[in-house]
């Protein structure tokens, strides 16, 4: 056995991998044609002495930039220390010549490079230029099959990056934009084996690798474009003025973002101020629907290869929920389940772990909307089914419905704050639905002497949480269904689903001095 690879068996003694793994991965890098370039690679310590600092400052939206309450961070977007000099996401290849090579996150080569393990004979990944062609029945197909098969062969690194180079400059309306082919590749094609989907953690890496270089084509579009948006300057001094920046010379240049940017603040304040108008036309809204992904249903353990788990497949995941997600709006507003509805609006988040869920506001049509507690108990139930008459659903309560345990009987569980539960379990009993304090409904919570086992903790109808027994009984799911009809907070609401954007937490990447 060669030195190398006893070098690398030895540092990665912890990660207990066996030598005949290790010297099969060498094997499959030999063919490799980028491979050549990291082999000559020499050290790199301009990253060393650094360190990662979360700020938690007031002055920040909080409901935007909260601390991360676990240790889990999906992605860390390195925007760079000047405003008006934008970071540019790349690998840089260092050569013994001492040359530098940048490998920009559009190339072709940025795949192979980055993952060599899922492009090992150096696939051409996504770049521009990529045509599409017309198929025998008219649609309009990419070429992705004949890119992948193109492996490519070089003699330098500098022939590499001048083809990237070329390729960069082709312009065309009828080429494959970064979106359509990575939906191309994360495809599920009967009789077909693709290694991309086989991959368990690393294929999550890729998946949120590639969403950001999407997001960073889509960012350097409104960059490159601004002349475009300039009709709009007097709104952005407008930004300046109420946040404060009165004096010209404070006031940097900024790159302005388009209301059709997705997910970007415009875009969030402009959906929130159409949630606005539906409500001041149909009234507030009745209902408040939470959905979430469940990790055991039938679609999703049926269609994971052996060994693999539902967050190892993201793919499958997402196209599973907007199934179950198109089947409950088509009960709801088609066969009207909840009577005909008005107008709703909702919103997919994805948590740390991959795992969606849904917010979802409905507005019932005049003649319809919930105008008293009484009306409550039609839609909403809080209450333990009996075992013996409803045993389905008494299961699926007990296995999606009970909160906690929390409070003194677990004190760190993540609903607790300074030692009460932020969502007030466990809820008191009342005989019948009433309006609570502030319009927030109390539902009826009879002390009927059923307990069950959760968790270690005897619970009663005080831990279940409001739910649909209809709904619940058909997504076999966490899906909490509350009355909002008399919450007085209504912007509240909205801003929840649309102001509050995504979670992010703001990193500071400083450089330790050096001891002397």
């Amino acid at each position: 056995m060669d030195n190398e690879l006893c070098n690398r068996i030895s540092k990665l003694q912890k990660a207990n991998l066996s030598e005949e793994v290790v010297t099969k991965i060498r094997q499959l890098m030999d063919g490799n044609p980028y491979a050549q370039f990291f082999c000559q690679l020499k050290d790199h310590s301009s990253f060393q002495d650094l360190k990662i600092r979360i700020v938690v400052n007031a002055t920040l939206d909080q409901r935007v930039y909260n601390k991360s309450s676990v240790d889990q961070i999906a992605a860390i977007w390195i925007d760079g220390n000047n405003p008006n000099i934008p970071f540019d996401r790349e690998i840089i290849v260092h050569e013994h010549s001492g040359n530098k090579h940048k490998v920009k996150h559009y190339y072709g080569c940025y795949g192979p490079l980055q993952y060599p393990l899922l492009f090992p004979n150096g696939e051409v990944g996504w770049h521009q230029g990529i045509h599409k062609y017309k198929s025998k029945r008219g649609a309009s197909t990419s070429e992705v099959a004949n890119v992948n098969q193109n492996v490519p062969t070089y003699t330098s690194a500098n022939e590499v990056f001048h083809k990237e180079e070329q390729g960069v400059h082709r312009e065309s309306k009828s080429c494959v934009s970064c979106r359509e082919y990575y939906c191309y590749k994360f495809q599920i094609r009967k009789g077909e084996k693709t290694i991309l989907l086989l991959c368990g953690r690393l294929l999550q890496q890729f998946v949120i690798d590639m969403y950001i270089k999407l997001e960073t084509t889509r960012l350097e579009f409104f960059r490159l474009e601004q002349e475009l948006i300039r009709r709009e300057i007097l709104q952005g001094i407008v930004d300046s003025i109420m946040a404060g920046e009165y004096r010209g010379d404070k006031v940097c240049q900024r790159v302005i973002l388009s209301a059709s940017f997705i997910g970007g603040p415009r875009d969030m304040r402009r959906r929130y101020m159409d949630a606005m108008t539906l409500v001041q036309h149909f009234g507030k809204p009745d209902l408040f629907i939470t959905m979430t992904f469940n990790l055991d249903w039938a679609e999703i353990q049926e269609n994971l290869c052996e060994g693999q788990l539902a967050q190892d497949r993201p793919d499958l995941v997402t196209r599973v929920f907007r199934a179950k997600l198109q089947d409950l709006k088509d009960h709801i507003f088609k066969k009207k389940i909840f009577c005909p509805v008005a107008a709703h609006i909702f919103v997919v988040e994805f948590q740390k772990r991959g795992l969606p869920h849904i917010h979802l506001l409905i507005i019932l049509e005049q003649g319809y909307k919930i105008t008293s507690a009484d009306q409550y108990d039609k839609f909403i139930s809080t209450k333990l089914p009996d075992e013996e008459e409803c045993p389905l659903l008494h299961d699926l309560v007990v296995k999606h419905m009970m909160h906690g345990p929390c409070g003194k009987h677990h004190p760190t569980n993540s609903c607790m704050k300074d030692g009460q539960c932020m969502n007030h379990y466990p809820r008191p009993f009342s005989n019948k639905s009433i309006q609570g304090k502030d319009g927030y409904p109390i539902y009826k919570r009879r002390n009927d002497g059923k307990i069950v086992n959760v968790r270690g903790l005897r619970m009663n109808n005080q831990w279940v949480v409001p739910y649909n027994p209809y709904l619940l009984t058909r997504y076999n799911c966490h899906i909490n269904v509350e009355s909002c009809s008399g919450v007085k907070a209504i912007k509240h609401l909205y801003k929840y689903i649309y102001i509050k954007g995504m979670i992010c937490v703001l990193f500071i990447l400083n450089q330790m001095m050096a001891k002397k």
